[in-house]
């Protein structure tokens, strides 16, 4: 994982060395998730997600944009039934690359992917306590991901984002797989706020 992240590190600061012109910054804000497969809807689990960025302009509309963030993912159960409890936590050190088309004059589109590591995992399958994820979650995410943002000042931004898995993050219990259904994906929706601290080079 870490030879792909240094991968598409140096293919992106290349683009910002041709292009002169690059930016950088924080962010912070909210995830909501939810884990397909695990036969518990709706984006129950809430969590934290924050982090460092830089950007670069491509044309007059596109810039291209990589991130290094922290997102807590996972699901929990939302029934009535205080009998049935279930949470599984998932914090993941991701790398997000994507295009942003900017319209309408102070909001931009974001199409993508990102490449995550799976720093800790936990379920609580009983309102006990957490343990260890059983069976275990994979070590390493890859998803897609698209958004949308809106400039609130010169350097302050609001995003919405949906990541979805491209490929299971575990198994089904049991291994049990259809062809449309390999196990189960995490489904998250991210509350952003983005801070640009700095602009270099050209414009």
């Amino acid at each position: 994982m870490n030879k792909y992240f240094l991968i598409i590190a140096l293919v992106f600061f290349s683009t910002n060395i041709y292009s002169q012109t690059f930016g950088g910054g924080a962010m912070a804000g909210l995830s909501t998730s939810q884990l397909d497969g695990d036969n518990w809807g709706g984006y129950a689990k809430a969590g934290l997600t924050f982090g460092i960025y830089t950007n670069t302009k491509i044309n007059k509309y596109i810039d291209a944009q990589l991130e290094l963030r922290y997102v807590q993912k996972g699901s929990k159960s939302d029934n009535k039934d205080q009998s049935v409890f279930y949470l599984s936590k998932l914090n993941y050190i991701e790398l997000p690359l994507f295009l942003k088309y900017r319209f309408l004059d102070k909001f931009s589109a974001s199409i993508g992917f990102a490449a995550g590591y799976l720093q800790k995992s936990t379920e609580d399958k009983d309102g006990i306590g957490d343990e260890p994820a059983d069976p275990p979650f994979n070590e390493f995410e890859f998803s897609g991901l698209a958004g949308i943002e809106y400039l609130i000042t010169e350097h302050l931004f609001f995003n919405v984002r949906f990541n979805y898995s491209i490929l299971p993050v575990r198994s089904h219990p049991g291994e049990q797989t259809s062809w449309i259904d390999k196990g189960q994906y995490n489904n998250v929706l991210t509350f952003t706020v983005y801070y640009q601290i700095a602009n270099f080079g050209k414009k």
